[in-house]
C-alpha cells in the first residue's frame, strides 16, 4: 500500500462506489461504454494504492470481459506477481497471449479521468500498463502482418519499436 496516501474524498454515490470498491476488492473496474467518437474500453483503480502494481487498461473486450480480465489480474497481483511492459503472459485471455504495454502520463487525461481524481493527492503518479492482445494469428499490433482490420478496437497508447 501507498505510504502517506491521503483517500479521495467522495462527492457522490458514483464516488463512494469508487472507494469502496477500492478498499473492499481491491479495485474498481471503470468501463467506457463505446460511442460515436471512441472505442470502449476498460480501467482499473486501486491496483497501486493497495500493492504497488500499475493500473491496467483494455481496449476491444466487452465491459464484462474486459472486467474479468482485470479482476484475474488483481487477484494475480494480490499474490505476489508482478507485470511490467514487455511481459507477455499466456493465462490471462483464454487461448491468446497478451503483452504489457507502458501508457504515457500524456494519455491519462484522455482514458483514465476517474483515476487521475483517485490519485490526485496521491505522493507520486500512479502508473498504468495497457494490456494489448493479439490477431487470430497470434501477432501484436506492432508486428508487420497484424490484422489491420482489428487496429480500430486497439489503440495502442504506446508505440512499440
Amino acid at each position: 500500500m501507498l505510504d502517506e496516501f491521503e483517500w479521495p474524498r467522495p462527492d457522490n454515490d458514483a464516488d463512494e462506489r469508487i472507494v469502496g470498491n477500492v478498499r473492499k476488492h481491491g479495485c474498481h473496474i471503470v468501463g467506457i461504454m463505446p460511442d460515436e467518437e471512441r472505442l470502449g474500453y476498460a480501467f482499473s483503480i486501486g491496483l497501486f494504492v493497495n500493492y504497488g502494481h500499475p493500473e491496467i487498461v483494455i481496449f476491444g473486450l466487452d465491459r464484462r470481459d474486459a472486467g474479468n480480465v482485470i479482476n484475474d489480474i488483481r487477484d494475480r497481483v494480490s499474490r505476489g506477481q508482478r507485470y511490467a511492459a514487455g511481459d507477455v503472459g499466456d493465462q490471462l485471455l483464454v487461448g491468446h497471449k497478451a503483452c504489457f504495454a507502458d501508457v504515457p502520463l500524456q494519455c491519462y487525461r484522455d482514458y483514465l479521468g476517474t483515476a487521475i481524481w483517485f490519485y490526485a493527492k496521491s505522493p507520486r503518479p500512479f502508473p498504468c500498463l495497457q494490456l494489448v492482445w493479439p490477431d487470430r494469428a497470434g501477432r501484436f499490433p506492432w508486428q508487420a502482418e497484424f490484422d489491420p482490420a482489428l487496429r480500430k478496437y486497439q489503440p495502442l497508447l504506446r508505440g512499440f519499436s
